[in-house]
């Protein structure tokens, strides 16, 4: 039986980019808006460069999380156990240490400079999405990743024989916004021409032309016409259901919205 998709080489796709946090002109602006403008440093405003090829591939650690939570109460307290209930993200990521300090045409220098400081304050922008090649630069439409972040201690994981590299650990200092699209988040809402009595389906989103019903909420002004999961759009309309109702699709980070009007006749 064929398969009906293609592997894609991950370490020839998977792209970095590196700002430092301003939060007005400098670095992302707005995690959960990030624009093709700012990552591409376009008009050197925004301080944002491509450190792909700065990074080691070997020693790459950084990303989202989900993780348990647990208190600490004392002995006489009962205690909260959540499962996969706080989302963390960070981790490590290693840079090829320069040849020469201090020289703005060499990538690994401007790199070091931006990554040395164990206080740093920067935005980490990843993009993983499809066969687009790491020297892409990032085009609206697209997904990435945007993480706020923050240096901790520096490490060498190197041995004698191997590349010379600094291993920086990032904290998440912030917000994150996972597999958000590049630019506009105006939402499209996709549902059916029309609604009847008795029917199950699917009210989906899009954002930039990309499928991004998974990251929206829904909700319903009258569950007696039509019911919809919080996350994932699946509603169902009763059996003898008649009138009208309005769905809103909400985008939690950008804050965009989108009604859908619904008539049962």
């Amino acid at each position: 039986m064929a398969l009906d998709y293609k592997k894609l080489n991950s370490n020839k796709s998977h792209a970095v980019w590196h700002g430092p946090s301003g939060g007005t002109t400098l670095g992302i602006t707005d995690v959960y808006e990030p624009l093709a403008a700012e990552i591409n440093n376009v008009g050197g405003t925004s301080g944002v460069i491509n450190v792909t090829p700065s990074i080691s591939w070997n020693d790459w650690g950084f990303g989202t999380q989900a993780s348990e939570t647990l208190n600490e109460p004392s002995m006489a307290d009962a205690a909260a156990f959540t499962e996969f209930g706080a989302n963390n993200y960070g981790g490590n990521i290693s840079y090829f240490l320069p040849a020469d300090y201090d020289v703005n045409a060499d990538l690994h220098s401007v790199t070091f400079d931006l990554t040395d400081a164990i206080d740093a304050k920067i935005d980490v922008i990843t993009r993983l999405d499809g066969d687009i090649d790491t020297q892409q630069p990032a085009a609206n439409g697209e997904f990435v990743s945007v993480y706020r972040v923050e240096g901790g201690a520096d490490q060498n994981p190197f041995t004698p024989g191997e590349s010379k590299r600094h291993t920086r650990n990032w904290f998440q200092k912030s917000d994150f916004s996972h597999y958000v699209v590049v630019g506009s988040q105006t939402i499209t809402a996709i549902a059916p021409a029309s609604f009847t009595a008795g029917s199950k389906g699917r009210i989906r989103a899009s954002q930039g032309g990309r499928d991004t019903t998974g990251r929206m909420a829904f909700t319903t002004s009258n569950a007696s016409i039509i019911d919809i999961d919080a996350y994932g759009g699946m509603y169902t309309i009763p059996a003898g259901a008649t009138g009208s109702a309005t769905v809103t699709i909400t985008d939690e980070g950008s804050g965009e919205v989108k009604t859908v009007a619904v008539v049962i006749p």
